[in-house]
């Protein structure tokens, strides 16, 4: 249960720093459509986070995140981050709870290398 509350608190953390802006959440074209005047690393590193997502590869998800975090990024990039930042950390919850040992191991992963720290 601590690990589910850490979770939640790093999320809303996450969404305060990036910003909340339109309370809407964009569907998955929408968030992809805001990276396609990006720059090339920005554009590969939201696709590396989608794909790591869908793999539930949370570890190397919320990294990839992170790094977009601290790039100069649009008022709609920074709230895809963040849509994307609270579902991975959603699955990851619920992972947790379902006793998931690979989202336990990358809670672990998570917590000894915060990727939101700046490196």
């Amino acid at each position: 249960m601590k690990a589910a509350f850490r979770l939640s608190l790093l999320t809303t953390i996450v969404l305060i720093l990036v910003g909340c802006g339109d309370k809407r959440k964009n569907s998955g074209v929408n968030n992809t459509r805001a990276f396609a005047n990006s720059s090339t690393e920005v554009q590969q590193t939201w696709e590396k986070a989608l794909q790591a997502d869908k793999s539930n590869d949370y570890v190397a998800a919320e990294t990839s995140l992170y790094w977009l975090t601290r790039q100069t990024l649009t008022a709609d990039q920074k709230q895809a981050v963040a849509n994307q930042l609270t579902a991975v950390n959603q699955r990851l919850t619920e992972a947790l709870e379902k006793g998931d040992p690979a989202a336990r191991a990358a809670l672990q992963e998570l917590r000894s290398n915060p990727p939101n720290r700046q490196r």
